[in-house]
């Protein structure tokens, strides 16, 4: 015998001597040292240690995962993983069978294989592992008890099966329960306890006064179903903050408070149950004491239910009678078990509800792939007092036991026998004449019990009896421990040992009668939680009563049992384990004491015995675990073979092992099989996993190459996308910023000629109301004066006839030549110079001529002072005159330019030509100028060479020819003038700028008065060829837009009759008008969009408003889309199918065009549409185009400042 030193073996199967007392040795060995756990091959065996030791943390959980069990010390946490592991490799269903007997630790393993599975997948669904922990909180509290062998003993079965969905990830777990013990609900053995619900329940009162008061809770010294066999105190504290994790767990699994309430009020009123005292009247009936009315009171409403109603449950039966309903007092004896009945059928059923409801929150669905399922069912029990619940629970361990036997021992045999392989028989443990005896129809243990209960007079002394005359000569039948209790109790030998029950209260839990009444009762029930309790039943006990529906209506046989009902979920679990891959967990107790490092060898000896340790040792030491088919074994390690071939044969299977060197010794071939010990399987499936593994690395290799290089090429073409777009975006950037620059430069160059033409009207305008002014001033000076100036002239003539002959006289003849010659020259300007200004001064210059020698004379002073004081009455008179004149003259003007629409020009500003000036300064100046840069400012132009400009622009202002003159303009001559002579090109370039910008204003004016006096049409079809983008069709009927694309034919575009057209899309890809700003096209975009929307009339009145406003309102401050405005609303009302949707545009189009009017482009075919409309629309829709070609027509129209507001947009509806 090999034992290691301290610390024994980890897997016994590898012990050269197996005997009952070397196991027992290794397990005590490895207890000391506080390893609990085992191999014994694949299963685990545990010993618990009645203690904490930390082998559970994430640590081990990190150790575990993905290793391979047996590569590392024996663990719980190892045997999860491999049951995880065939999940994801095999895509098998497992399941973990936990046995032992009560105490041994199955429930803690149970915690440790979810908490293990929750924590490998904790990635991705947390909040489901989270309800699968939590519902086992709710289970404990409410399945779970204090037992005189262990303080937390689960007192009902359960198989979990954790549901995984194809990514291998937990997805939800379904429960089901199996057999809850209710006798401990009212009665408890002597050192055992209640659920420990209760107690929490209790305890949380003690501290709770306002859940006390709400529920009726007393201390738990108050409660009789608390202290059935003695009183044990109770830790407050400890159970205080068990029912704190009890309430969070509800909370996880999302139970509503009110739902939580109705749960604890059902408890409470269970426990007052049990403090209810009969008093018996004469034998034949009972009734309440008086400390009983509180407690009905209490009672009533707690279950909301009324206190007559439930004094009738309590105190009377009913017996139905072809439909008459029979009420029979209940006797004292009747009436108390009527009351434990009460209170197990509440309680039963709020557990069933509980299970149901944590199922149906945990419950993965459709989504469940493969699951795994954990048993957690109730140990072998042997008590000094053992009723039908340890029947049921022993029976149900035969049962499992049996699995056990015939998965490790029959079945594997049998393989053996019929694939003819060599093997040494193991001789095991064959329970199977013990379950004949407890379950085999037609006449067994149960089918007696289920007789007794049809019968009307059923007892257990009756049922006894047929047992001991049916079984008295059966192998596993034990008539009772002597003759003194032959008549009481029977025994069975059981696998683990025998078991003496005691027959009384038999017949009576195996009817588990039903409270009908009382849940009648219960359907009225004020509680919504107790009043749905009342409605539900089990799923799995309507599913057994099906299996008696062939029995005639009303028959008693149609009522099912407890153990009927058992059997069958006994029954469907074995199947459901039978469908998967099972491993097993053997839990040992070292000691009946539940105290630490207390190892009793013969306690643990008996349990080895029964539990069959040392022939599962032996069987697989001795036997081949591993079974593979021909075929799979060939397919599966085929790969490891350097010469390949295609045959599936045994010689073949044969060559594989020899050549991959494993021992002759550890495998067989059978006749369609290959047999494999765990240490010839283990390298070769270690080889098979490495080739793979290399194999896999090579094919990622390629494939991440190939990945690498197809996202490189991607990334490669998005950066040149983006490239192109961002180079794209920068010239056309750059394009927008000259394009801006030219605009800017065009505009002050135009400035340059809007103010050259500016100062030549104003100039204009000055010279021809001087004209007038002349004029005006000559036609009166000569009517008034006209005397006075024969006389003057005549004077002067005398005057001049008599200086003649005086200085004939005087002088000699050459100086008389001289004089004559002057005074003819000065006569002749002087007389010319009277005809344009009247100036008086120059008439009479020449005597101021006359040299300095000359002697003054008397008579010709006497004449020069009287024609003084006449010129300075006549100039005083005529400035009275031009003044009067000049008023009259722009107050005739205004109302003129006023009448005409055309803007007036401000006065001129400029001072009036200087006096004349001298060849020299002339010469000067043109020394001292500079060329004239393109910029600057003009100057009036030369007058006398373009009086036919002048005169037609004057005609432009005026809007009336002026008066024929007689005589012609003549403008003095001054610096300025001389200046533009300077530069005879320049100065015709200006000309002709002057001209051409005066043609074109005039032009334009004309031209727009023509546009609605005339009949000439313009189609918007040659507006959008001339200044539309291209749409372009795609397959899918969307558009696209393209900006002149190279390449594309005319087919993928949709041509321009289209797109002046109702489109039925909501969506346009770029502007309709070309447009080089991308903001503004991205707005175009949106205008179009929203436009839609406004027109389908699917908005509400505020965010059509608020639309309108919005398009207008972009119309308002970007001059450069309002005509793309006009174009979607042309769009839209062209051809428009829906008439509401047309009146939407209409109303849309009158409201932009007194908001602001098209350009100059697209104004003539604007009105061309509308007139057109004008003869095909009638009713509203015609006055909207007659609004809006009338708003066309004002000249007065200018941009606003806002958008129109709700004020203005509801008149217009």
């Amino acid at each position: 015998m090999e034992i290691e030193k301290n610390i024994g073996v980890a897997d016994m199967t590898t012990m050269t001597e197996i005997d009952e007392t070397g196991i027992n040795h290794n397990l005590s060995l490895r207890y000391c040292s506080d390893i609990i756990y085992t191999y014994t091959g694949s299963i685990l065996i545990a010993v618990n240690p009645y203690k904490g030791i930390n082998i559970y943390n994430k640590e081990y959980v990190h150790k575990y995962h993905g290793r391979k069990m047996g590569y590392s010390d024996p663990h719980v946490f190892a045997l999860a993983e491999a049951a995880y592991k065939s999940i994801v490799d095999d895509q098998i269903n497992q399941s973990c069978v936990i046995s032992g007997e009560s105490g041994a630790g199955k429930t803690e393993t149970t915690k440790f294989i979810l908490q293990y599975l929750c924590a490998i997948t904790s990635n991705v669904s947390s909040w489901v592992q989270q309800q699968i922990l939590e519902a086992n909180t709710i289970l404990e509290s409410f399945g779970n008890a204090k037992t005189i062998r262990n303080d937390n003993s689960s007192r009902f079965g359960k198989f979990m099966q954790v549901c995984f969905d194809d990514s291998n990830c937990i997805k939800g777990c379904i429960i089901q329960d199996y057999l809850l013990e209710q006798s401990r609900i009212t009665f408890q053995s002597e050192g055992e306890r209640n659920y420990h619900v209760m107690y929490q329940l209790v305890a949380q009162g003690l501290k709770n006064m306002e859940m006390a008061q709400a529920l009726n809770l007393r201390p738990p010294e108050f409660y009789k179903y608390l202290n059935t066999s003695d009183t044990l105190a109770i830790d407050v504290n400890l159970e205080s903050a068990k029912f704190d994790a009890l309430t969070m767990a509800f909370t996880v699994l999302q139970i509503p408070q009110s739902i939580i309430d109705g749960v604890f009020k059902v408890l409470s009123s269970i426990l007052w149950l049990g403090n209810i005292d009969f008093m018996d009247i004469d034998g034949e009936g009972c009734d309440f004491s008086n400390s009983d009315q509180e407690i009905i009171y209490n009672i009533s409403k707690l279950l909301g239910l009324k206190p007559n109603d439930l004094k009738k449950v309590l105190l009377m039966r009913q017996i139905n009678v072809r439909g008459n309903i029979t009420e029979i007092p209940l006797k004292m004896q009747e009436a108390i078990e009527n009351r434990h009945a009460m209170a197990k059928a509440l309680y039963s059923r709020t557990f069933t509800w509980l299970v149901i409801k944590i199922n149906s929150c945990t419950n993965p669905g459709k989504d469940g792939a493969q699951f795994l399922g954990v048993l957690d069912i109730f140990g072998f029990e042997n008590f000094v007092h053992n009723s039908f619940e340890q029947l049921c629970i022993n029976y149900t361990n035969e049962k499992l036991h049996k699995f056990f036997n015939h998965y490790v021992f029959a079945l594997e045999q049998s393989i053996y026998k019929q694939e003819d392989i060599i093997y040494t028989h193991v001789e095991f443990t064959d329970n199977s004449q013990c379950l004949e005896l407890i379950e085999k129809p037609p006449r067994c243990v149960f089918k007696l019990l289920t007789e007794q209960c049809h019968m009307p007079k059923g007892s257990d002394s009756a049922y006894l009896n047929n047992m001991h005359a049916e079984f008295e000569f059966h192998p596993t039948y034990i008539k009772g421990s002597d003759r003194r209790h032959w008549e009481t109790e029977f025994g069975i030998r059981h696998y683990a040992g025998s078991v003496i029950y005691a027959v009384d209260g038999f017949v009576d839990k195996n009817r588990d009668v039903q409270q009908d009444v009382l849940f009648d009762y219960m359907s009225r029930s004020e509680d919504l939680f107790v009043k749905d309790l009342s409605k539900y039943q089990d799923p799995q006990f309507l599913n057994v009563i099906q299996n008696y529906s062939t029995y005639p209506r009303g028959s008693t046989k149609t009522k099912c049992t407890v153990s009927d009902n058992f059997r069958h979920q006994l029954q469907s679990l074995i199947d459901v384990l039978q469908s998967t891959k099972p491993w097993y967990v053997r839990c040992i107790k070292p000691n009946s004491l539940k105290l630490e490092n207390n190892y009793n060898h013969a306690l643990v000896l008996d349990q080895l015995k029964y539990l069959g340790i040392l022939d599962i040792i032996r069987i697989r030491r001795e036997g081949f675990p591993v079974h593979l088919s021909i075929t799979d074994f060939i397919l599966k390690y085929k790969c490891l073979m350097q010469n390949k071939s295609y045959s599936c044969t045994r010689n073949y299977v044969a060559h594989i092992l020899e050549n991959l060197n494993v021992p002759s010794s550890e495998w067989q071939i059978g006749k369609s099989k290959v047999f494999l010990r765990s240490i010839a399987y283990e390298p070769l499936e270690e080889k098979r996993k490495n080739l793979i593994f290399n194999n896999a690395i090579i094919i990622q290799k390629h494939w991440k190459r190939f990945y690498c290089f197809k996202s490189f090429l991607i990334i490669k073409m998005a950066a040149l996308k983006i490239q192109h777009a961002y180079r794209g975006w920068k010239l056309r950037i750059r394009f927008i910023r000259m394009r801006r620059s030219a605009i800017v430069i065009q505009s002050r160059l135009r400035g340059v000629f809007a103010r050259e033409v500016a100062a030549a009207l104003r100039e204009l305008r000055r010279v021809d109301e001087e004209m007038k002014r002349r004029d005006q001033i000559f036609d009166k000076v000569s009517e008034v004066h006209s005397d006075a100036i024969e006389d003057c002239e005549r004077m002067v003539q005398n005057e001049i006839n008599k200086l003649a002959n005086m200085s004939e006289n005087v002088h000699l003849s050459v100086t008389k030549i001289l004089v004559d010659n002057n005074a003819s020259e000065k006569l002749s300007t002087e007389l010319s110079n009277l005809q344009d200004t009247v100036d008086l001064d120059n008439i009479f210059a020449f005597l101021s001529e006359v040299t300095e020698n000359t002697p003054p004379n008397p008579l010709i002073e006497e004449i020069n002072n009287k024609m003084n004081h006449l010129v300075q009455d006549l100039d005083d008179e005529i400035e009275v005159c031009m003044q009067k004149e000049s008023a009259l003259v722009e107050r005739d003007q205004g109302k003129s330019i006023t009448s005409k629409g055309v803007p007036s020009l401000p006065e001129p500003t400029m001072p009036p030509p200087p006096p004349p000036v001298t060849t020299s300064e002339i010469n000067t100046l043109k020394n001292e100028l500079k060329p004239e840069p393109i910029y600057e400012a003009v100057k009036p132009a030369d007058l006398g060479s373009s009086t036919n400009v002048a005169k037609s622009d004057m005609n432009i202002l005026g809007g009336q020819s002026n008066k024929e003159r007689k005589t012609e303009i003549i403008i003095p001559s001054s610096p300025l003038l001389v200046k533009f002579h300077i530069g005879d090109e320049r100065e015709q370039r200006r000309k002709q700028r002057v001209e051409k910008k005066l043609q074109e204003l005039h032009c334009n004016g004309e031209n727009q008065k023509e546009i609605f006096s005339d009949d000439s049409h313009y189609n918007m079809v040659e507006f959008a060829e001339n200044y539309f983008n291209q749409h372009e069709l795609l397959l899918d009927g969307t558009l696209m837009s393209t900006l002149t694309r190279k390449g594309k034919k005319n087919s993928d575009t949709i041509s321009k009759n289209e797109m002046i057209a109702f489109s039925k899309s909501d969506k346009i890809p770029t502007s309709h008008i070309h447009m080089f700003d991308p903001e503004n096209v991205i707005l175009a975009c949106n205008i179009f969009r929203e436009l839609w929307k406004y027109m389908r009339g699917e908005l509400n009145a505020e965010r059509e408003l608020q639309i309108i406003q919005y398009i207008i309102g972009l119309g308002i401050e970007r001059e450069d889309i309002r005509d793309e405005i006009f174009v979607q609303c042309i769009r839209q009302s062209t051809n428009n199918p829906n008439v509401e949707w047309t009146d939407r545009i209409w109303l849309l189009m009158c409201l932009l065009i007194v908001a602001f009017q098209p350009s100059k482009l697209l104004f003539r075919y604007y009105v061309s549409f509308l007139k057109n409309n004008l003869k095909i629309l009638e009713g509203k829709l015609r006055q909207y185009a007659q609004w809006c070609f009338d708003n066309c027509k004002s000249t007065k129209v200018s941009t606003r400042v806002y958008p129109p507001s709700s004020v203005e947009v509801a008149a217009k509806l």
